[in-house]
């Protein structure tokens, strides 16, 4: 009886061994299946170097992929009208956001860190994203293009 009792352990303990190492190859295999891959660890997106998306080339190195911004996350209500411009801090909610304006008026009054966002009268679909230099505020560091309704990263407009 003991003899047959040793053999079922061992029978068990062979199953158990297999059924951990099934999970340890599931994980491994199918794991990343379930992670989104725009993202990284932070939530912020990733760059892909010249990766076509929707017809765009993704300028991976740009200014937008180093810092994380290859997607905004703005409300589609959030954007400033056609022919207008808002300063928008990348690190505050969209209802903390300071309003639209005339984009000649706000241009002199983007705080560090804070960007000027332009939505073109002739290209209403697209905003622009001017991040001023922080030392020198009355200075161009990039112009980004995003595309409103995805929110996806089009092009460096100017570098």
């Amino acid at each position: 009886m003991d003899c047959w009792r040793m053999d079922l352990e061992e029978e068990m303990m062979k199953m158990l061994t297999l059924l951990k190492l099934f999970v340890v190859l599931a994980v491994c295999c199918f794991g990343t299946a379930f992670a989104d891959e725009g993202k990284d660890e932070s939530g912020k997106g990733k760059g892909h170097p010249l990766k076509v998306q929707h017809g765009y080339v993704d300028e991976g190195d740009s200014y937008f992929h180093r810092h994380g911004y290859t997607r905004l996350e703005i409300p589609k209500g959030h954007y400033p009208p056609p022919g207008e411009c808002r300063i928008w801090y990348p690190d505050r909610p969209a209802g903390h956001q300071p309003p639209p304006g005339k984009c000649r008026r706000l241009r002199t009054h983007v705080p560090p860190g804070a960007w000027l966002l332009h939505r073109p009268e002739d290209d209403p679909e697209h905003v622009q994203v001017i991040v001023l230099e922080e030392r020198h505020p009355d200075t161009i560091q990039v112009i980004g293009e995003f595309d409103i309704g995805s929110g996806l990263f089009v092009r460096v407009v100017v570098d």
